[in-house]
């Protein structure tokens, strides 16, 4: 009589049927250059700034030099009074009462309407969102301010408001 064969019994992972893998070195080897590939890249293939071509010319040089470092003008500014907003407060309990102006330069007070409704619902929708909470942080009036700006440059240009001033505040 012949004896049966034992057979090999696989290492199979739990929840599977097929024999377990080991990370190869292979792989680990072809991430590091790939990442090394893409440092390199990264460094040598981006635009630079021009380099800075000395001129021959000493007083042309010095020229430039100080048209660079010149301040702007100044722009003459104007101020458009907003109505005033009346809004309640995330929460429905407490209601806001805003006056708002637009600083603008001074050419273009015939062109813009500070009752513009795109302006006034843009305003709205983040001032409804407000809560009380953030009424009473310190830093609150900085990030309004900061806030309406934005919105008053995205409806009306970003060159035609150059800051938004609160002129009235009230909580009840």
């Amino acid at each position: 009589m012949k004896k049966p064969k034992k057979e090999k019994k696989k290492k199979v992972k739990k929840g599977g049927d097929t024999p377990a893998k080991k990370g190869g070195m292979l792989g680990k080897l072809a991430l590091v250059i790939a990442m090394g590939a893409t440092s390199f890249c990264t460094v040598f293939f981006l635009p630079r700034p021009d380099p800075v071509v000395a001129s021959a010319d000493a007083s042309d040089s010095h020229a430039k030099k100080t048209d660079q470092h010149a301040e702007p003008e100044p722009v003459a500014t104007a101020f458009l009074d907003m109505e005033s907003f009346t809004v309640s407060l995330k929460g429905r309990k407490r209601v806001l009462r805003l006056g708002v102006t637009l600083e603008t330069p001074e050419d273009m007070v015939d062109f813009i309407d500070p009752n513009d409704p795109q302006l006034r619902d843009a305003f709205m929708g983040y001032l409804s969102a407000i809560e009380m909470a953030q009424v009473e942080d310190a830093t609150f009036l900085v990030r309004l301010r900061a806030q309406l700006t934005r919105r008053a440059q995205f409806v009306l240009g970003e060159a035609n408001v150059t800051n938004i001033l609160i002129t009235d505040f009230l909580v009840r």
